[in-house]
């Protein structure tokens, strides 16, 4: 049995660490960022400046939600504002989370007040906060049905000029000058907020917003590719290359770079999202991976049960030393694994699970094998280890990991 907890210790890393810093660009001289933030004009009606853009979140390679981004122009205690809304949904494997975001925005995009909610369809935070001068004041409350409970208020850094949110980029971007060139702008913690989602989730970095304007670039997967103009935006662990068009600087796509493998495109333009059930047989090595996750994470026995080949596996785990043969048949090694994953498990909720297995998913690297065997590949932060997935008689099973 010490074998078995060994080896179910070392695979079952399907959870997200905090993501190792990537390349840093060199920090922004404090004149272009206030020239270029002394250049957004003024918020007033009849100028024409409210947009409204609409996309899908694509994972992996199919769409896994959608984004909605709007900008209007208003006022607040007799000043012109920007106000700013991000709405977003993550749909994942059956999963559904919302986060919407409503914004008041100085003229230069400091973060003045506004309202948030991030719900799963079971519970819901809400947000409602507003500047004091460099904290910002957050009124907290949990909404189930059961009723509102209100938590504590906090307070939150705001330091003089920061802002928030991927509208705000959006608008310094429209914005700034054509030239490449590198910007600093101060960011105000909001994200520190919300209650952790998991312990595995890296905490919200109070650094600065930085934007590299890069010039010329590319979007998209052939044939499906535009000509833009981008920018690469950081802050802690976070990067991503936003492409606007380059002749009125409209949103074309979001590329993420840390973590890989998600997108923003177009609405329309994301590949659907297979079909699951886990109580079905996994029609396809993505339903098998799921379905394993499930049920470890959701301590789900009769999920872990179905996900695994075990005849396959306990073959693989004799000649690999990982098992012996005088401990017990295909039964009992079943038995020990299932029992030892359960063991494990943190019944983690439903929506926070997903979350967790889209980020092994789309930080992963796939190929097929000759056989078919489809090999996912973790990153390091996700275990670094390789799950073999195999059609047996139609249906997809979890046949091998490899440490």
């Amino acid at each position: 049995m010490r074998a078995v907890a060994a080896f179910v210790a070392s695979v079952v890393v399907l959870v997200a660490a905090p993501w190792a810093q990537a390349g840093e660009p060199p920090s922004a001289g404090a004149e272009a960022t206030a020239r270029a933030r002394a250049a957004i004009p003024l918020p007033e009606e009849d100028k024409g400046l409210a947009f409204e853009w609409e996309g899908d979140v694509e994972a992996a390679g199919e769409k896994a939600g959608s984004v909605r981004f709007s900008v209007d122009v208003g006022e607040w205690k007799q000043q012109p504002v920007w106000l700013a809304t991000e709405d977003r949904v993550d749909e994942i494997a059956g999963s559904k989370r919302t986060r919407s975001v409503s914004l008041y925005l100085a003229r230069d995009l400091s973060l003045l007040r506004g309202e948030a909610r991030d719900g799963d369809g079971t519970t819901t935070i809400v947000l409602s906060f507003v500047r004091d001068g460099t904290v910002l004041k957050v009124m907290r409350s949990r909404e189930t049905e059961e009723g509102k409970v209100d938590l504590d208020p906090i307070e939150v850094p705001a330091p003089a000029g920061g802002t928030y949110g991927r509208v705000a980029q959006l608008l310094f971007l429209k914005y700034a000058p054509k030239q490449s060139a590198t910007y600093e702008l101060p960011t105000v913690a909001l994200d520190a907020a919300w209650p952790r989602s998991n312990e595995h989730e890296a905490a919200p970095d109070p650094g600065p917003l930085r934007i590299a304007v890069k010039g010329p670039g590319k979007f998209g997967q052939a044939p499906d590719v535009a000509d833009t103009w981008f920018a690469t935006v950081r802050q802690g662990v976070y990067a991503s290359e936003v492409h606007l068009s380059a002749a009125n600087r409209t949103l074309v796509g979001i590329e993420s770079l840390v973590p890989p493998g998600r997108r923003v495109v177009a609405k329309g333009k994301a590949k659907p999202a297979t079909v699951m059930d886990d109580d079905k047989p996994a029609a396809s090595w993505r339903a098998a991976f799921f379905k394993f996750g499930h049920g470890y994470h959701l301590a789900v026995e009769r999920w872990i049960v179905d996900s695994i080949h075990w005849p396959t596996m306990y073959d693989h785990e004799v000649s690999s030393g990982g098992w012996n043969k005088e401990s017990g048949d295909v039964e009992a090694f079943k038995k020990a694994y299932v029992t030892e994953f359960l063991s494990r498990s943190k019944h983690r909720p439903r929506v926070e699970a997903d979350l967790l297995l889209q980020g092994t998913l789309t930080s992963a690297t796939e190929d097929t094998l000759e056989d078919g065997t489809v090999v996912l590949q973790t990153h390091p932060e996700y275990g670094g280890n390789a799950y073999h997935f195999r059609a047996v008689k139609g249906t997809w099973y979890l046949v091998r990991i490899d440490q």
